[in-house]
């Protein structure tokens, strides 16, 4: 089993902005980890997520997500509220706002999260904005090193939000740095590492982090640019998948992460071990389906994935 920890939320995105200029939003389930544990269970991988759900009417809807995919809900439900996030399109891209004081996948505790680790599990998945700040954030980077400690692999898509960060940045860092060094499998945007690493150029700087922290693979997407992998056969570059129509970019990193995990999970490669024996053409062939479900995700309103037979049809 593939677990994900991290938000799950309310995304509240614009659709439409009339002539008196008041946006227009629809509400849609969302939040990275939450949406790559329904991306995996789309591609037909046994999933179970670990941060607690809302008893909340919002927090029915998020349950009623992951359990029509087949995700099973490790994490229980809280009595807190969801959380919400206003996502505002500028050509395509999202901008976020984010309410999350006080809030249901807030409530966790290291000793909840590691009971409720299961016996079968082989891999981690964390990231985004559960890693900022709090008590919440520390229990998930311990969590982490505890599942590496107990032979899980653990994957990382930092999904960093600028704007959440504020006066947390020092601490932040340091988090992420414990992450980094637990972590066999990390997944990087372009715009991630502008903020981790300002004064480099990205690559270089997706260079410097992999060498520093060890990783198995490094993993960075540069959007239209195709993504660049680092890893024990040196450096592989990837075109982007072809893509005819953008809607959005919603859950394009989430798909693309989820994608990879399902395709390790597929090549028997989800231990530290075998990622790092994987052939670079084998790594390449599997970044390339993720780069081919997460362009699927780009032609659709928010992150709606796609299944597996849906990459098949398309011959990834």
């Amino acid at each position: 089993m593939i677990l994900c920890a991290g938000e799950n939320l309310i995304d509240m995105i614009q659709t439409d902005t009339p002539a008196q200029g008041v946006p227009e939003f629809r509400a849609l389930i969302g939040g990275s980890p939450y949406n790559c544990a329904r991306a995996l269970a789309r591609l037909g991988a046994p999933v179970g997520y670990l941060t607690p759900v809302s008893t909340d009417r919002m927090g029915d809807l998020l349950a009623a997500g992951l359990k029509g995919d087949g995700v099973a809900i490790l994490g229980g439900r809280s009595d807190r509220p969801s959380s919400l996030a206003l996502v505002a399109l500028e050509n395509g891209q999202p901008r976020y706002q984010f309410y999350r004081e006080g809030v249901a996948d807030r409530d966790v505790t290291v000793e909840a999260l590691v009971a409720a680790l299961p016996a079968d599990a082989q891999a981690l998945q964390l990231g985004s904005i559960a890693l900022i700040a709090g008590p919440d954030a520390d229990a998930l980077v311990t969590l982490a090193e505890t599942a590496r400690d107990r032979g899980l692999l653990v994957s990382l898509d930092p999904n960093i939000r600028p704007i959440l960060v504020g006066t947390h940045a020092d601490a932040y860092r340091a988090r992420l740095e414990r992450l980094f060094a637990a972590t066999d499998l990390i997944k990087l945007s372009d715009e991630d590492l502008v903020w981790w690493a300002p004064d480099h150029e990205v690559e270089a700087a997706a260079q410097a982090l992999f060498d520093a922290a060890k990783p198995a693979v490094l993993i960075l997407t540069r959007g239209a640019q195709g993504a660049v992998a680092f890893g024990p056969w040196g450096r592989l570059d990837l075109p982007a998948a072809p893509l005819d129509t953008l809607v959005d970019t919603v859950g394009a990193g989430d798909t693309f992460m989820a994608a990879m995990l399902d395709g390790l999970r597929r090549e028997s490669a989800l231990t530290r071990d075998a990622l790092a024996t994987l052939s670079a053409d084998r790594l390449r062939a599997l970044m390339a389906r993720a780069a081919q479900a997460a362009a699927i995700t780009c032609s659709r309103a928010g992150c709606n994935p796609p299944t597996h037979a849906e990459l098949q049809a398309q011959g990834a």
